[in-house]
């Protein structure tokens, strides 16, 4: 790479410009996240839905109506009304619409000057995004002008609005985290030209990501969400793999200066790229390792997300790995221009040609002679775990981020006027047992169970056949259903119910809940229908009922991700284990990282808890706590923190064991491998702390709450872990750290860190 410099730099230009321009598609591909389990009853419901009622569409949102002086009885307002839904229906993709005045819609009538329209929308995840984008400004400008507001809401119309503050997020985060970044850069490596070195490699590696990442939408859709997590996994781990290089390079550069080396840069090149960069090799498998466990978890939106954080992850490795050491090579001796003055620059960290060492010595010989240091540690991250225990898991969809949007705004009055619960109601699909359609026993049952369902007091309201029925023709049998069928005024509404069309032995049962669809009353609700208010409710003869819907959707990923969390654990835990083990070519080693980096993990998951869960911080970090944490939070950010705490654990131990086969000493080699890794480690934790936790000027809240619990977990690892934890425990330990049985020795495969 030293050698062939400009065509590896002119390669990673034109992979540059090319990602660049393919980044605004990527953002317009993006669709609103899929909640979805495979092959879980919501995934069902959704697919039957689909397949059965294609007059409803594939997703189901709301016009919502509003004025300060009229009211739906107004003929001016009832114009507009109707002039909104003519537009939307002339729409592509509308695949029904139905009006305040239409059959079976009286209910939702109006509450007030407040009035909704139900649309169905078809097509895909990304097509009805996209739709739902422009019918947003269709209803918009049919009722610009008038006395009247009219806002489309619903899923996909939320996920636009909240995919525009989610991208506005990441870069308000990123333009506070970098220029915090620089600065850290430049106080730890003292010259100017250095310290834009790691921001070049992040720049580059994650914009190629998202070049990749464009190119995949063309066969899968990606979620907002994701776009998210590669940026703060991508800059992170960049900055990181960069500056262990850039350290290593500059140190090598110092040594041979003297030397009078003919080829002293490609040396010095070389040099770091077979110890810091064989080293962030072996930690970037580590990191992939972990996030590849995610596909264990049955969902598309985990898999999105192991996909695309797998993928910056080997584009990172690649730029380290090519354009890293070209960069180095090209700038040589330049590297070190702009330097600090003298006062500024920091102490050598290693010991001097005096013989006196550093201040990072100092304090691991500090740590060595008084290893009981370790238990106030010890003790302060068990303390940060307890609040684990009573962690609960949900899903906030983060509607009040979204409060000036009009999406937002619209959900806003659905709440007030109507119920909060009417953005996205319980679908409960009804299915006749065996061939034939819906018979008088099917009727009688849903009849009864709408009646039942509407008198608890967590429900707004129950729409079903047997609603329909009674409001058209006062009965509730299976000739009242085929007389309905003969009835143009009332077929509309009675195909988005029954699949009359289609054998006629599914039905739709809509349960609009009195609170949100994301809050833990909701999900409550679902499960309270599931275990407990359909069977009491309904006999072996049938119907069979499938609890469908957003939040039933919420409540079986919950169920998938605790219920994967084991075997992700277990995935993770073995896998690093084995791995290290083949590394550091020692038991004890790979043993102690696996448990210090349960502990830092757990720290931090129990940081996020007390905050975000408890409501603690709330006015520091603005945000008003929902009761929960995110459901995919711990997993994901264990499979994540795991990796990347590897980092430093490889580069740290990597740097003793170098050491301690030069020397064969167990404490000179601890001394001097904090000694040369601490600082390039505490500048690498502060950047990706600060990267990390400025996700938390976030609005919104699952931002914040990634942010707090990768900047939490890092800071510990870096600081309790590391600088205190490992040499302490490495001085217990003794020669055992270095320990491997003569048979495994002899069997396992060699992994040379040097």
């Amino acid at each position: 790479m030293a050698r062939r410099r400009w065509w590896v730099l002119s390669f990673w230009g034109v992979v540059f410009v090319a990602s660049g321009l393919a980044y605004p598609h990527l953002i317009s591909s993006l669709a609103a996240s899929d909640y979805s389990v495979t092959g879980s009853d919501s995934q069902q419901v959704t697919r039957l839905l689909q397949e059965d009622f294609p007059a409803a569409g594939a997703e189901q949102d709301v016009i919502v109506f509003d004025s300060d002086t009229l009211t739906i009885k107004d003929a001016e307002y009832a114009r507009v009304v109707d002039r909104v839904v003519d537009a939307v229906r002339d729409e592509p993709g509308v695949a029904s619409v139905l009006g305040p005045t239409d059959p079976g819609m009286q209910s939702a009538l109006s509450r007030g000057s407040a009035a909704v329209a139900s649309l169905g929308l078809a097509g895909d995840d990304r097509e009805r995004g996209d739709r739902a984008a422009d019918l947003q400004d269709v209803v918009r400008d049919a009722a610009a002008g008038t006395p009247v507001r009219a806002y489309l809401t619903g899923y996909s119309p939320t996920a636009n609005d909240l995919t525009e503050v989610e991208n506005a997020d990441v870069e308000h985060a990123e333009s506070i985290g970098i220029p915090i970044a620089f600065l850290v850069l430049l106080l730890a490596l003292a010259a100017l030209v250095a310290s834009f070195v790691p921001l070049i490699t992040a720049v580059v590696s994650l914009t190629a990501t998202f070049g990749v990442l464009a190119v995949l939408t063309t066969v899968t859709v990606f979620d907002a969400f994701l776009l998210s997590i590669v940026t703060m996994i991508g800059v992170g781990i960049a900055i990181d793999y960069s500056l262990f290089v850039l350290f290593r390079f500059r140190e090598e550069l110092a040594r041979v200066r003297g030397e009078g080396r003919a080829d002293a840069v490609a040396h010095s090149v070389g040099r770091a790229m077979a110890t810091s960069g064989r080293t962030i090799a072996y930690s970037g498998v580590i990191v992939a390792i972990s996030l590849c466990s995610l596909f264990v978890v049955d969902s598309p939106m985990f898999h999105g997300i192991a996909l695309g954080s797998v993928l910056v992850v080997v584009c990172t490795l690649l730029v380290a790995w090519t354009m890293l050491p070209a960069l180095l090579a090209a700038l040589g001796e330049r590297v070190n221009r702009g330097s600090l003055p003298k006062r500024m620059q920091p102490r050598e960290d290693v010991a001097p040609e005096s013989g006196r060492p550093g201040g990072w010595e100092r304090w691991a010989r500090t740590v060595l002679a008084r290893p009981w240091l370790a238990l106030p540690a010890v003790a302060v991250l068990v303390l940060f775990t307890l609040p684990t225990a009573g962690i609960k898991l949900g899903i906030d969809l983060g509607i009040s981020s979204i409060y000036d949007k009009p999406s937002g705004k619209g959900a806003a009055i659905l709440a007030d006027k109507f119920s909060a619960g009417a953005l996205s109601p319980v679908q409960i699909l009804a299915s006749h047992e065996g061939p034939g359609a819906l018979g008088a026993n099917d009727l009688g049952t849903i009849d009864r169970f709408t009646t039942s369902l509407a008198e608890d007091p967590r429900v707004a309201g129950v729409y079903s056949v047997a609603t329909l029925l009674r409001q058209t023709t006062g009965t509730v049998s299976p000739q009242a259903l085929r007389q309905a069928e003969q009835d143009p005024a009332v077929k509309p509404v009675l195909d988005q119910t029954v699949n009359a069309g289609g054998g006629g032995n599914h039905t739709v049962i809509t349960v609009v809940p009195k609170v949100p669809v994301d809050s833990s009353e909701a999900t409550d609700l679902v499960e309270d229908l599931r275990d407990d208010v359909i069977p009491a409710l309904t006999d072996p003869a049938g119907p069979r009922m499938l609890v469908g819907g957003e939040t039933a959707q919420f409540v079986d990923l919950s169920d998938e991700t605790l219920g994967k969390l084991p075997v992700v654990m277990a995935m993770v835990l073995t896998l690093s284990f084995f791995y290290l083990l083949l590394v550091f070519r020692s038991l004890l080693l790979p043993l102690k990282a696996v448990v210090l980096n349960l502990l830092a993990t757990f720290a931090a998951f129990g940081i996020t808890t007390w905050v975000f869960q408890k409501g603690h911080l709330e006015d520091l970090f603005g945000f008003t706590s929902v009761g929960f944490i995110q459901v995919y939070l711990p997993i994901m950010v264990f499979a994540l923190l795991f990796g990347l705490s590897m980092d430093y654990e490889v580069f740290l131990i990597g740097r003793m064991r170098e050491e301690y086969l030069r020397t064969g000493d167990n404490d000179e080699a601890v001394a001097k491998g904090l000694a040369h890794t601490a600082r390039p480690i505490a500048a690498a934790a502060v950047i990706m702390t600060a990267v990390f936790g400025c996700f938390l000027v976030a609005d919104v809240l699952e931002l914040k709450e990634f942010g707090l619990a990768l900047a939490a977990a890092v800071l510990l690892d870096a600081t309790l872990v590391r600088l205190l934890l490992v040499p302490a425990f490495m001085k217990v330990a003794g020669r055992a750290n270095w320990w491997l049985p003569p048979f495994l020795d002899r069997h396992l495969p060699r992994m040379r860190l040097d």
